[in-house]
């Protein structure tokens, strides 16, 4: 990670419990979705981004992509100030349950749409049936009942190693045609 990104990351990132394992959380999501970015416009909307928005923001920074980061407890001032100390663009969220938000992000102008699940602590395959998607990331975490999926076509799976947390199962999927 370039030192800029890492300096403008490092002030939501420094308020985790683990702080690194957050990261690599992340920078997995980023890592799994980033062939699915490239060629035409794409929004990524990161459900259950927690307070500080993390995965959103790594991916502002990392990405051309267009970034919402949904979560109910999502602390509006401090990703606000965040985002004008370091002038961010492609980042936007909503504080809200993501059940409540499905029509408002389904709602959004029409482009590719890619999804993480990092910290979501929602059943997926509920919040895929109702959102317009067409790829998703997942991690197991602490809950792999309810983020892993029965239910979607799996791309990719495994365990990834650079994760530093013992939910390192991911799923890469699509929706079942």
């Amino acid at each position: 990670m370039r030192r800029g990104s890492f300096e403008a990351l490092w002030p939501l990132f420094a308020k985790a419990t683990r702080p690194a394992k957050e990261m690599t959380e992340s920078y997995s999501a980023l890592e799994h979705l980033r062939p699915f970015m490239s060629g035409a416009p794409c929004r990524v909307i990161h459900v259950g981004d927690g307070a500080h928005a993390r995965t959103g923001a790594l991916f502002a920074l990392k990405t051309e992509a267009e970034n919402v980061s949904v979560d109910p407890v999502l602390n509006e001032p401090l990703v606000e100030a965040w985002r004008i100390r370091f002038g961010i663009r492609r980042f936007a969220w909503q504080r809200a349950d993501v059940f409540a938000a499905i029509e408002r992000l389904n709602a959004l102008p029409d482009m590719r749409v890619l999804v993480t699940f990092v910290h979501a602590h929602v059943p997926i395959d509920d919040v895929l049936a109702r959102l317009r998607w067409n790829v998703a990331y997942t991690l197991a975490c602490c809950q792999p009942g309810h983020q892993l999926s029965q239910r979607h076509d799996v791309l990719a799976t495994g365990e990834d190693p650079y994760v530093l947390s013992s939910g390192r199962r991911f799923q890469v999927l699509a929706p079942r045609a």
